[in-house]
């Protein structure tokens, strides 16, 4: 008889307990919110507080949890339950009481937090694609610009082309006509006068070739690997093959993939032509070969004949090689000149990316 007294005196206590435990009101940003109504916090409320009357049990705990946001049920003494910087969704919050010998049932309350417009779905893809628009237009605009930028480059270079093919290319040619008509006025000059009138012709001849090879680099139109290489083959048959020497041009380059700006262009064709010239002049070969390749990421020029050969160190100045430092001076070309006598020489031009 007095374990069904018991069990009844603690279910009653129980359902007693359970009566007791509500919610009792909630704050948003500190202030009361009427729970009546259905309850909607705006995206800018980040502070929520809940809380709920205490049974008069004593020794009873506190358990809460809010299953959107953690499904781990959280223990206090307290009975209030806080919250900060929710994001938006709908929200059921849920507490429960423990007492010595029992749970009592769960209480809960339901919310919605609107969300904020960067917490919706279309928010960051936006700012993605407004991102890559944004770098899509720079793009544009850098490309555009820098096309620009080319073709003003494009027309002084034309312009600076044009210029000294006209005028200084006719004022060259001037100066050694007037040479040549003052030889034939003063057909008893003195030997020492004619001679210096011949270097006023063969300088201004010499100048006017460097001139047209200045002219050629400069016109875009040759800015190619290409064009290079043709007018290269098309000098050494042309200078060759009026001494009766035989010439073959090798070529390996990949000419897609080897480009060599408007300066260093110019210094390689100056270097090859100052070879071939050396050749033709001095060397008394029967058969020249040039060889291009790429090694090691870099691309080379072999220019290499079967002459007589020379001392370097002995006719250096007298040969006109000091062309070939002069040349070479830039970090991306080098030229080794490697003679024997009566073994030939090798002309192996580096060119470095």
């Amino acid at each position: 008889m007095k374990r069904i007294l018991s069990t009844i005196l603690l279910s009653f206590w129980t359902v007693a307990s359970f009566a007791q435990l509500k919610i009792k009101q909630i704050l948003v940003d500190g202030k009361v919110v009427n729970m009546k109504q259905k309850i909607v916090l705006s995206p800018t409320n980040n502070d929520l507080l809940f809380e709920f009357e205490k049974p008069n049990t004593t020794a009873s705990i506190f358990y809460y949890r809010l299953p959107k946001l953690s499904e781990k049920w959280t223990q206090s003494f307290y009975p209030s339950a806080h919250y900060q910087n929710l994001s938006g969704g709908k929200y059921t919050f849920q507490i429960f009481e423990q007492s010595p010998n029992h749970k009592s049932r769960t209480e809960t309350l339901t919310f919605e937090v609107k969300e904020a417009f960067w917490q919706k779905s279309w928010f960051w893809p936006s700012i993605i694609i407004y991102a890559l628009m944004v770098l899509g237009i720079g793009i544009y605009l850098f490309s555009l610009y820098d096309f620009r930028q080319k073709l003003k480059m494009q027309y002084v270079r034309n312009q600076i082309a044009s210029d000294l093919h006209d005028e200084v290319g006719s004022n060259l040619n001037s100066i050694a006509i007037f040479v040549e008509l003052l030889k034939k006025k003063m057909p008893h000059a003195p030997p020492e006068l004619m001679s210096l009138l011949g270097k006023i012709t063969d300088n201004s001849e010499e100048t006017v070739s460097l001139m047209r090879d200045t002219v050629w680099a400069i016109n875009p139109d040759n800015d190619s690997t290409e064009k290079l290489l043709e007018k290269m083959e098309s000098f050494g048959i042309e200078m060759l093959s009026s001494k009766g020497v035989a010439f073959d041009f090798e070529n390996l380059l990949d000419i897609k993939k080897s480009h060599f700006p408007m300066e260093q262009r110019r210094n390689i064709y100056l270097i090859f032509k100052e070879a071939i010239n050396n050749i033709a002049k001095h060397a008394e070969a029967t058969k020249v070969t040039c060889r291009l390749f790429s090694e090691n990421g870099n691309n080379y020029i072999e220019i290499t004949d079967n002459g007589h050969g020379f001392d370097p160190e002995e006719t250096f100045e007298g040969n006109g090689l000091k062309n070939f430092k002069f040349r070479s001076e830039d970090d991306d070309i080098r030229v080794i000149i490697h003679s024997e006598i009566n073994k030939g020489t090798k002309v192996r031009i580096e060119i470095f990316e």
